[in-house]
């Protein structure tokens, strides 16, 4: 058991591989994704997919 964000195991839940349990004590909190880049030159080909990635499958948060 343990407690991951929704992006992570959606597919999983919907496909009916993984079972959401104890929803009546989820608090409903959110947690903020930063994601910083410190170089000066153009960004890997890693780092730019993991930040596509992110964008399409990560809910924005409401300022």
């Amino acid at each position: 058991m343990g407690r991951v964000g929704g992006f992570h195991v959606e597919e999983d839940i919907e496909a009916g591989r993984l079972v959401s349990v104890l929803d009546d004590y989820n608090p409903g909190d959110v947690e903020v994704i930063w994601c910083v880049y410190g170089g000066s030159g153009p960004l890997s080909g890693r780092v730019r997919a993991y930040l596509d990635f992110l964008s399409e499958h990560v809910v924005r948060a409401s300022p």
